[in-house]
């Protein structure tokens, strides 16, 4: 469960965020990084990969599954279909 919401809520209260951060055993750094709204290097690699995926997918109409997605990745030589996708 997310606790950014409560967080904000106690914010908006008037209370501290380091007690709240505290209270819910969430680190204040990763807090105030999520609030930022700034998308993870993962996040970013993860999104490109499904698009990969989707693009693959979808010009073999959509009769690719798993491993022959993985296959053309890997033939088109996408560094991220070696990590992140199976087969």
């Amino acid at each position: 469960m997310k606790m950014d919401p409560f967080i904000e809520a106690e914010e908006v209260a008037g209370h501290s965020i380091k007690h709240c951060c505290a209270m819910f055993e969430v680190s204040r750094a990763a807090y105030y990084e999520r609030k930022k709204d700034v998308p993870s290097a993962r996040d970013v690699t993860d999104a490109e990969l499904t698009e990969q995926i989707t693009a693959v997918h979808q010009e073999s109409k959509g009769t690719y599954g798993s491993p022959r997605v993985h296959r053309e990745l890997r033939r088109q030589g996408s560094a991220a279909a070696d990590a992140g996708c199976a087969g």
